[in-house]
């Protein structure tokens, strides 16, 4: 199956999360397709790639961490994916 389009803002389930996307990447970045948030609890970042069925945490070191309160796509998350 092709990749997905995304886009910043956009609702994806990613290794059975719920996540909103904050960044995608260019084409063929070494990093993945791009960012999301998840987590309401504790928002946290983390990247996130296709892996040709589904959308997943790719299996390497990450490098995010935790979201600040103040980010539109954090205060996104809270309210929740279908408020």
């Amino acid at each position: 199956m092709d990749k997905p389009s995304v886009k910043p803002g956009e609702w994806i389930k990613v290794s059975g999360n719920d996540c909103v996307v904050t960044h995608v990447y260019e084409e063929g970045s070494p990093f993945g397709t791009g960012i999301v948030v998840f987590n309401p609890k504790k928002p946290t970042t983390h990247d996130f790639d296709w892996d040709g069925e589904h959308w997943v945490f790719p299996k390497r070191p990450d490098f995010g961490g935790y979201a600040q309160e103040s980010d539109p796509y954090v205060r996104q998350l809270k309210r929740g994916r279908y408020s």
